[in-house]
């Protein structure tokens, strides 16, 4: 069993990059999202997610910029900038619940090399069709710019064949 938590975007976001992906066949393991906490230290026997309810119920509402499309590597992953000082925070906050070593972080891009974003499509997957894919998504995100993240998804996975679904919400205290 895979989990990560993640911040799904408004549905005008959601909705656009699923068109994209739709029409480019860019299908990924997840939806649209922004993860919170990767994978690495959330285990099967979930003694984690207590912990992990209290600092998000404790944690507010905040704001989350969407930023304009680029990539990871070499083109390998295209994705949306996204920024929020609070974001980084409850992030570093879920992050010490697990006291992770140094391969962790780095396996799982977190604390300093966490780089808040939403994945677009992966190169592996869509091919050549990434250079239109951020074409497409530069005259968007002009008109998208800010929304209010209210909650935080667990997601979870049962293997590496089938795709993320949403276990539970856990409300960001208002």
């Amino acid at each position: 069993m895979e989990y990560y938590f993640g911040i799904v975007p408004p549905l005008d976001i959601y909705g656009k990059i699923m068109r994209l992906r739709d029409k480019y066949n860019g299908h990924q393991s997840s939806g649209p999202h922004i993860t919170v906490k990767a994978s690495c230290g959330l285990t099967e026997d979930i003694g984690w997610l207590p912990p992990c309810q209290k600092v998000i119920s404790e944690f507010g509402e905040f704001p989350i910029r969407v930023g304009d499309p680029s990539y990871f590597g070499n083109m390998d992953v295209l994705y949306l900038e996204v920024s929020s000082h609070e974001l980084i925070e409850l992030h570093k906050r879920l992050v010490s619940i697990f006291n992770p070593n140094q391969e962790q972080l780095m396996r799982c891009f977190e604390l300093e090399l966490y780089k808040p974003h939403i994945t677009i499509a992966r190169k592996s997957v869509v091919s050549d069709s990434i250079i239109e894919m951020k074409k497409e998504m530069e005259s968007y995100v002009n008109s998208v710019q800010e929304f209010q993240a209210t909650h935080i998804s667990l997601f979870y996975r049962t293997n590496k064949k089938e795709k993320y679904k949403k276990r539970a919400d856990f409300c960001l205290m208002n």
